[in-house]
């Protein structure tokens, strides 16, 4: 152990945070989290530690480094070390596949009507949050029947026309005050919420006693509109699989393995199964069953919208540690929901159970759930396997045609993006044996030509690039023309590149391939593979320059607007671009918004002005 690392591990604070450790050449290897980060850390370097996980031996033989973070407490260190490990995809943590996929269902109970939708990640801790589903599908049929059972409304505030599934009976009249806003939510968004809490039996109890009160009073027509919401849930509760005679709420996770992992979750409310997940994990090769899971769960239910009395494992693990998670984030999501406390009712404290069980309903129920998720691996797999197939195919195709050294592994293609020399850009995008590699996309602004010149622009971005000792790639892809390919042959031959690097340019009109030194280009049938491949490169290259030329001139407009408004210097236009971004967001920003950066004399000129 080097004396610099030594004396790291000797300086480590007894507080909570997240360490990393790094490799000689400083590749992260490892993310994790801990209540007292020297202890933690220190632990993996005492004698006989982690003997019998020869996975995590091989890690600390590679430690070279270590950078940490402190946290104020054990809910941030889940956070941050969530955050870290989608961010660095370290060598030898065990992460979700395709987590971005992975959909939340949002309630927004700050806006004046609450708004219900979906989104990729939990951006808005103010709002309520439920999944994660891991299929899109699934959360949009989820959504339908939701507008089915309680109809909802589209708008985020009261105005003097109703919203569109009002007038196909979709929405109660909230948008333009047919119903008060305070009746909405206890009537329509408390049982929705209550609904996808799987407190499903209880939302219908409380229609029937509605239905009775409405009909009671002579409320024939509002009688008759609950009785179809009964009639509407009663149907969606007669699919659901009894599990138990009692009102259990249960997760119930199992696990299979081969190569990568797979999770199957059961999620149990009131003795029915209400849902079923499957989550991939890979990096999980010489992991155990308890390692994977002890790595999982937190992270699960870190954003997991409701937390069950038990939960079933098929095999014993650390509980303390998990249990610990599971009541920091507990704690979080209280302090999150606290201001709609009214309407949402107070979360429960009890303590949850964790239990291995080795026979009976329970122990079928982790065997089931194991069966499902060797059938969903197996089936992702061959998906994976056949897209992998496909991608290889597609870049022999090139190499061949192309008369390429070598597959094309690594792809640069590169596009211009302006209006009659304007605001002019240039993207750079990477896709790596037929995949996008997004962090290592680059956009250039263009410096030098502010007329309409794309083959000037081409040569400047690319001189630009092959200055920088990034990676050389196995195939530069041009989006253009001869024009732009010759413009883009110069730029390399002046930056004295040492590589020989194989390039092209791809014409949209009749998408042609053009080479260097050969007159004709080349023509790929409408259904070659490697055709495709670089029609999607071209494209996502043309959409990243588009997207970059588009804020930029959207800034420019904005700066225009601003620096007409009295009262608006440099500094307040500054903070106003840093905030907002573009006109179309400060035309949007309340008076208040703009307050609160350029005060209130200011905000109410500039909102005159927008």
């Amino acid at each position: 152990m080097a004396a610099n690392f030594a004396q790291k591990l000797t300086d480590l604070p007894k507080k909570p945070g997240v360490y990393i450790f790094k490799d000689q050449a400083g590749a992260v290897l490892y993310v994790g989290k801990a209540v007292n980060l020297r202890a933690r850390v220190g632990s993996y370097f005492k004698q006989g530690a982690e003997a019998v996980r020869s996975r995590i031996q091989i890690m600390i033989a590679q430690i070279a480094d270590l950078d940490y973070v402190v946290t104020d407490n054990e809910t941030e260190s889940l956070i941050l070390e969530n955050n870290f490990i989608k961010q660095l995809k370290p060598k030898y943590n065990v992460m979700l596949r395709d987590d971005k996929n992975y959909l939340f269902i949002k309630i927004n109970l700050q806006d004046e009507i609450p708004t219900i939708d979906f989104e990729h990640r939990i951006t808005d801790r103010k709002a309520r949050h439920f999944g994660p589903y891991t299929s899109g599908l699934a959360i949009k049929d989820t959504l339908r029947l939701l507008r089915r059972i309680f109809p909802y409304c589209a708008n985020a505030k009261i105005g003097s026309k109703p919203c569109f599934y009002y007038h196909i009976g979709k929405c109660p009249g909230v948008c333009f005050g047919q119903i008060s806003v305070s009746d909405y939510r206890e009537n329509y968004i408390k049982k929705i919420i209550k609904f996808l809490e799987g407190r499903q039996v209880e939302v219908l109890q409380d229609l029937q006693r509605q239905m009775k009160t409405a009909a009671g009073r002579r409320q024939f027509e509002t009688a008759a509109k609950i009785r179809n919401q009964i009639f509407a849930l009663n149907r969606v509760l007669e699919r659901q699989k009894i599990v138990y005679a009692q009102k259990i709420n249960q997760d119930v996770f199992s696990l299979y393995q081969d190569g990568a992992a797979c999770v199957n979750l059961f999620i149990i409310r009131e003795g029915k199964l209400i849902q079923k997940e499957n989550f991939i994990l890979d990096n999980a090769k010489q992991s155990s069953t308890a390692e994977i899971l002890e790595s999982f769960l937190p992270r699960y239910y870190l954003d997991a919208s409701s937390k069950p009395k038990e939960i079933l494992l098929p095999v014993k693990i650390n509980e303390e540690e998990i249990l610990s998670s599971l009541q920091a984030t507990a704690k979080q999501s209280q302090n999150e929901i606290a201001s709609s406390s009214r309407l949402i009712g107070t979360p429960r404290k009890d303590r949850i159970k964790i239990q291995t069980p080795t026979r009976g309903t329970k122990h079928e129920l982790i065997k089931l759930g194991e069966l499902n998720a060797k059938q969903y691996l197996e089936a992702a797999s061959d998906k994976h396997l056949l897209e992998e197939a496909r991608l290889m195919s597609s870049l022999r195709e090139l190499q061949r045609i192309l008369k390429l050294p070598q597959l094309p592994g690594r792809i640069e293609a590169y596009d211009i993006s302006n209006i009659q020399g304007t605001n002019a850009v240039g993207s750079m995008v990477v896709f790596d044996f037929g995949r996008p590699k997004k962090d290592q996309y680059r956009k250039f602004k263009i410096n030098k030509k502010q007329t309409p010149d794309d083959f000037a622009m081409m040569r400047e971005m690319l001189e630009r690039r092959f200055k920088k000792a990034w990676s050389a790639p196995d195939l530069i892809l041009i989006d253009g023309g001869k024009g732009q390919l010759n413009a883009a042959i110069t730029a390399l031959k002046i930056t004295n590149y040492k590589f020989q690097i194989p390039i092209l340019g791809l014409a949209k009109r009749l998408e042609e391939i053009f080479l260097p030194g050969r007159k004709t280009p080349v023509i790929l049938p409408p259904n070659s593979i490697g055709l495709f491949l670089l029609q999607r490169i071209r494209d996502e290259a043309h959409r990243f320059a588009v997207k970059y030329h588009r804020t930029l001139r959207s800034r420019k407009s904005l700066t225009s607007v601003l620096d007409s408004i009295t009262g608006v210097g440099p500094n307040k236009k500054r903070r106003l671009l840093l905030q907002f971004g573009s006109a179309e967001k400060i035309r949007q920003a309340s008076l208040t918004e703009l307050a609160a950066i350029v005060g209130g004399s200011v905000a109410e000129k500039i909102k005159a002005s927008l």
